[in-house]
């Protein structure tokens, strides 16, 4: 991570547990304990050490229900149980809960599915027990939880960590926990007032999963530094035929990280820093081993977007991340795919808003250089970023990899990155590669569209770039902003002559405003349109336009300058239009 996570660590202050003595568990015991009466009727502090274990038929196998705190470095199980926990904590105590790099919770069943049809595949459900949760709270908790060892969970509507209050504390996850069941949940968070820190492995599995779940307000920032996945499928990876699967091995899961709350500190999709040093284990001096710290991969097998940021009624507001530079909420240097894998399914990779409450994210959304957000479907429609309906956010600023696959047929659209109705950004930057790609002639495939009318400004010094469909039609679009009635610029900047030049293929199709088209470097291959403003084509340095441009009834000028070459043609409206030529630029001579 960067060392701008130093500043958001500062936000809570500690909380203080009184020095007390601590009892030990080293043996295997098959009794429940809890930490007001461990210490033969007395509270205090526990510690499960790896040779011990905790392992009950039923209930909850540790209770923290006095000010206390509990470390467990061994087992902790419950086989066969329905409504069990590992570990409970009541509402309202301080302490802090441990589960260790070596500490086990297990929570499972004998059950396990056949091939009752005889077809080659496994048949049933994916679990047949419920209610069992790995480490709960019944209410508010003072204190941090981390969890650094294994949580395993078998059963439906069961979790791996689930919070039934306000933390007041930090959260870390950098271990492993895996949820298997319908409504299966990784991690479930309610309101925290401190840090999150989602690293390791979550993975949740069955119809409705959720690999993480953020429902309440974060006072702090939310770092995810690991791989989140959620599927309701039964293979994450299409076997080589299809057709043999059942009804019950193609279930959708949910989001693998799903956010309904605000977040002061802003959220982070983080990364290890670079190894700059051979001395230095802590380059980015943020507490964490470089070695330790996990890149992000945000993964969902199905429909639902892999990332969503909103709440079906309250407003959500994300804070800046502190110590960027940029003031942007929402930082994605990690990766994050929506996969759909079985025909038919639409993929999505981040949706923000449009689930009708409103959200907010400040300064914008960045994707660093290293960062990526794609959605692949087989042979339906792919979306890889949705500002939907309520979304607002400044600027979206893209140095890394936004991309879109989608299918072949003529209802799939690939969209990389989709501004809807009732969305609001303003500016949209790109320096590294914004993609969709059509499966087939039929298809259709755009790299940027916005419907709400909002941006008025894009500038490229990158890719962007629509393929796939039928070359001869008009369903490869780099940019739609047709639906701006105000006037919007776009602008392809001058790079250093050592870079990569910038480049649009695709057509580029305005609205109804004044607008601008400003190539001053790279390639532009596609056709562009304009509405029925007082436009400009403008072309200068050593910009090359292949395609043709279409003027509306405005009063439209088209300048190309220095070494430029328009190569097509040039259909202006009828108004009083203007064409100029300076330095050695080149325009078709008819």
């Amino acid at each position: 991570m960067r060392k701008y996570l130093l500043a958001s660590t500062c936000l809570v202050a500690v909380i203080s547990i009184p020095a007390q003595a601590e009892t030990t568990i080293a043996t295997a015991t098959t009794d429940p304990i809890r930490t007001s009466t461990i210490n033969g009727g007395a509270a205090d502090n526990i510690k499960i050490t790896s040779a011990g274990s905790v392992k009950p038929t039923s209930g909850v196998a540790v209770t923290v229900d006095s000010d206390n705190t509990l470390i467990n470095e061994g087992t902790i199980e419950i086989s066969n149980a329905d409504n069990a926990t590992g570990i409970l904590a009541d509402a309202g105590v301080t302490g802090t809960i441990t589960n260790s790099a070596s500490g086990k919770i297990i929570l499972d069943e004998p059950y396990a599915p056949t091939d009752s049809d005889n077809d080659g595949d496994i048949d049933g459900p994916f679990a047949t027990g419920t209610g069992r949760t790995g480490i709960a709270t019944a209410g508010a908790f003072n204190g941090n939880i981390t969890n650094s060892g294994t949580i395993t969970i078998e059963g439906n509507d069961s979790a791996g960590i689930r919070l039934g209050g306000t933390l007041t504390g930090n959260f870390v996850h950098d271990g492993t926990t895996k949820v298997l069941g319908d409504n299966a949940l990784g991690v479930g968070l309610q309101d925290v007032d401190g840090n999150i820190r989602l690293a390791g492995t979550i993975s949740a599995q069955g119809v409705g999963a959720v690999a993480a779940r953020v429902d309440g307000d974060i006072n702090g920032a939310l770092v995810v530094q690991g791989s989140l996945q959620s599927s309701g499928y039964r293979y994450t990876s299409a076997p080589a035929d299809s057709s043999k699967l059942d009804a019950d091995d193609l279930l959708q899961g949910g989001p693998a990280l799903s956010i309904a709350g605000n977040v002061t500190g802003g959220i982070i999709l983080a990364v290890p820093p670079k190894d700059t040093s051979s001395t230095d284990n802590d380059e980015d001096d943020d507490g964490i081993e470089d070695s330790k710290e996990g890149s992000a991969l945000v993964r969902s097998y199905g429909a639902a977007p892999a990332m969503r940021i909103g709440d079906i009624s309250d407003a959500v507001s994300i804070g800046p991340v502190a110590g960027t530079g940029t003031g942007f909420g929402l930082i994605i240097d990690g990766g994050i795919l929506g996969s759909g894998i079985y025909s038919g399914i639409d993929a999505n990779g981040l949706q923000i808003g449009g689930l009708g409450g409103t959200v907010t994210i400040a300064g914008g959304v960045g994707i660093g250089a290293t960062g990526s957000v794609k959605a692949l479907s087989k042979d339906a429609s792919a979306t890889a970023i949705q500002m939907g309906s309520g979304a607002t956010t400044p600027e979206i600023r893209n140095a890394g990899t936004i991309e879109a696959t989608g299918g072949g047929s003529a209802t799939s659209i690939s969209r990389a990155l989709a501004i809807g109705v009732g969305a609001d950004v303003q500016t949209l930057r790109n320096s590294g590669t914004i993609s969709a790609k059509a499966g087939g002639d039929d298809a259709t495939a755009i790299a940027i569209i916005d419907t709400s009318g909002s941006v008025n400004l894009l500038e490229n010094s990158g890719t962007i770039i629509a393929t796939g469909a039928l070359a001869a039609s008009d369903r490869n679009v780099a940019i739609d902003l047709s639906a701006n009635g105000s006037g919007a610029t776009v602008r392809q900047t001058a790079v250093a002559a050592s870079a990569k030049p910038p480049s649009i293929t695709g057509d580029v199709r305005f609205g109804s405003g004044n607008d601008i088209f400003d190539i001053a470097d790279g390639t532009v291959k596609g056709n562009s349109s304009f509405g029925t403003g007082d436009n400009q084509l403008k072309l200068s340095g050593d910009a090359v336009y292949t395609g043709n441009a279409t003027f509306g009834t405005g009063a439209d000028m088209m300048t190309l300058a220095g070494t430029s070459v328009f190569s097509g043609n040039a259909d202006f409206g009828g108004g009083a239009d203007m064409l100029t030529l300076s330095g050695t630029s080149r325009f078709p001579v008819r």
